[in-house]
């Protein structure tokens, strides 16, 4: 397992690489399809009030929300998702150390869900979704992101 994977995503879409030394290449591993990550919040809510039970039983009209917007939570859905993913191909040991490319928020969604015993080499703060592998490459080798 000597391995680096790197994780490229916003939050519409992940792509997953894995990056090899000789030759300097990303050889693409998986891609993630988030399709929700596109769609504004009036497409991702419902046009109806909520409705909770009343003291009396019956079913009353009620605003019920949080003061989380529904696009925040599709994107903490997805990172979760990324890295139930990322964390399970640690658990088989198909990579020893990871670098992220995302954007600053999505990132700080991604980090805590990973696993402790994975070595985070490098974190890119920038949505690099839409690069190929050369532009990411760039980043990568020519950026300074320290991984703290």
């Amino acid at each position: 397992m000597k391995k680096s994977w790197v994780l490229v995503a916003d939050n519409s879409q992940a792509r997953v690489y894995e990056l090899s030394i000789k030759p300097v290449q990303l050889t693409l591993l998986d891609q993630h399809d988030h399709p929700e990550g596109k769609w504004r919040n009036q497409e991702l809510v419902s046009d109806r009030a909520g409705s909770t039970p009343s003291a009396l039983g019956k079913m009353a009209n009620r605003a019920v929300g949080t003061d989380v917007s529904p696009k925040e939570t599709e994107s903490s859905n997805f990172a979760r998702e990324l890295a139930g993913s990322i964390n399970h191909a640690y658990d088989l040991n198909r990579f020893k150390s990871l670098q992220i490319c995302s954007p600053p928020k999505l990132l700080g969604e991604i980090q805590p869900n990973l696993k402790k015993g994975i070595t985070i080499e490098k974190k890119v703060n920038k949505d690099l979704v839409r690069e190929d592998e050369d532009g990411i490459l760039k980043y990568l080798y020519t950026c300074e992101f320290p991984a703290d």
